[in-house]
């Protein structure tokens, strides 16, 4: 199994919270969209070797690449 225990010590959440908006359910709902957008199409760039499709969704949440707009596409 893969370690994420050091990735995960990276996600500051609230400044996901923060880039989506404000809203903790806006977080969840992208992030978990984003995840299975991951693990559907292994997203070149966004998919990280090391690190799970979810951990991967919030660090791009985190870092700015994904946020709110993301909620709209999707629906």
């Amino acid at each position: 199994m893969k370690d994420i225990s050091s990735r995960a010590d990276q996600i500051d959440v609230e400044k996901c919270i923060k880039n989506v908006g404000g809203n903790r359910f806006d977080l969840v709902l992208i992030a978990a969209a984003k995840a299975r957008e991951i693990r559907r199409h292994k997203v070149g760039s966004e998919l990280r070797q090391d690190v799970f499709p979810n951990i991967s969704s919030l660090l791009s949440i985190q870092e700015g690449k994904t946020g709110k707009d993301y909620l709209k596409r999707i629906r």
